[in-house]
């Protein structure tokens, strides 16, 4: 059983909110007060180190915005087998739905050190229907569609796709969340994922995660040095694993 960590509250010492306010305002412009009003929510800070879970098993997500490092939502299988649905990365939000969603009951569990906020303010704020705060709530909503867009992604890639080409299509799409945010470039991305992890995600085992990366860097498709994956040739990588950006799910 996952048992939650005790988060520490401290005040920001620096701006926590860049990611956040990057990741939401690439969807939808925020007037200043909206801005404002994320700010505030990220002056105090909460940590939850890594392996531990945000909840206690069977609660739904608290709501909360996370600053800085990964989560993961996930289920443990009777037998210990985990599968990863989705990755939660900077400036993404948990909870917010007035309507609980089904991912809402997954366990999340912090992959590294996560620094995040607790946002159930900013969902009672939102609850209030305040048009001054249209934008803001316009955003978070579309942001909650995305997740869902690429959970059937996610589908197609355990159902459908052969394990380079499954690697490839999560790359991208974590290349895209982050660029979002403004954490990474156009062809290079801070990895923090163990071959363990990405084989729980995707379906694969251990030992053929780490033949496929290799092969992909002897194809010259990707490269690997210290957490960091530079992507080298993206055409391929996205004809490959017929990736498109799910540009609808954003408006």
């Amino acid at each position: 059983m996952v048992t939650r960590a005790v988060s520490v509250r401290r005040s920001a010492s620096t701006p926590g909110d860049l990611a956040a306010l990057r990741n939401l305002t690439s969807i939808n412009r925020l007037s200043d007060e909206e801005r404002a009003l994320v700010r505030r929510l990220c002056v105090f800070q909460e940590v939850v180190p890594a392996g531990q879970a945000f909840d206690p098993d069977g609660r739904a997500a608290s709501p909360r915005l996370i600053l800085s490092g990964w989560a993961c939502r996930q289920r443990i299988l009777a037998d210990g087998q985990r599968q990863i649905f989705g990755f939660l990365l900077p400036g993404d939000s948990m909870g917010l739905s007035l309507h609980p969603r089904p991912l809402d009951e997954t366990t999340v569990i912090a992959l590294t050190r996560v620094e995040y906020v607790d946002a159930l303010m900013l969902r009672e704020i939102l609850a209030l229907q305040d048009p001054r705060h249209d934008r803001l709530r316009r955003a978070l909503a579309t942001s909650r569609r995305y997740e869902e867009a690429c959970l059937l992604n996610h589908v197609v890639r355990l159902g459908r796709q052969s394990a380079q080409a499954r690697l490839a299509h999560l790359l991208l799409e974590l290349r895209d969340r982050l660029q979002r945010a403004g954490l990474c470039t156009s062809d290079r991305l801070h990895l923090p994922l163990t071959q363990e992890t990405l084989a729980d995600a995707l379906g694969l085992s251990l030992v053929h995660v780490s033949r496929t990366l290799g092969q992909m860097r002897r194809q010259r498709l990707i490269a690997m040095q210290s957490g960091w994956v530079t992507l080298l040739d993206e055409a391929y990588l996205r004809a490959a694993s017929d990736y498109g950006v799910d540009e609808h799910a954003l408006h």
